[in-house]
């Protein structure tokens, strides 16, 4: 029985939006972006990974969009491992990443505009149940604009 709280906060602005989401530690990192995705005001339409740099790109491990392993290049320029975050669990990336409360980690959504994340583990609740569904526990801020208008026009009109 565990349950972590990541604080999620965006890499441009991190005083002004973030979001704590606890996650059972049973549940996949695909099921921990879509809360993340919707909570911050992103679609789900794009390629996404969690990674372990604070650079993204350099990350050494990424848990990457279920199917995209399939379509990427695997590490071919590095030497990164590449997991799919459907079929990983929270826990399981926890384990492998060894990570302790304070300790972060990335997350990158939409490479060509490369909305950026971290999430810092805050707290790791072995009281709950490991199954416990995403939810944002705590929040500051509005969430981005994924789309903005162009310049000088309203979409609204």
């Amino acid at each position: 029985m565990t349950t972590y709280r990541f604080r999620v906060k965006y890499e441009h602005d991190p005083r002004s939006l973030w979001r704590d989401i606890v996650v059972g530690s049973n549940r996949t990192l695909d099921e921990f972006q879509t809360v993340l995705n919707s909570a911050v005001g992103l679609n789900q339409d794009h390629l996404w990974f969690f990674g372990t740099d604070q650079d993204y790109w350099d990350s050494d491990v990424q848990y990457k969009r279920p199917g995209e392993i399939e379509h990427s290049s695997g590490g071919m320029f590095r030497d990164e491992e590449e997991y799919d975050a459907g079929e990983t669990t929270v826990g399981q990336m926890a384990r492998q990443l060894d990570l302790d409360e304070r300790d972060r980690i990335c997350y990158l959504f939409d490479y060509g505009d490369e909305w950026r994340f971290y999430a810092i583990l805050k707290e790791i609740d072995e009281d709950r149940p490991s199954d416990t569904e995403p939810e944002v526990v705590n929040e500051k801020g509005e969430p981005v604009e994924q789309y903005p208008p162009p310049p000088g026009e309203d979409w609204e009109d």
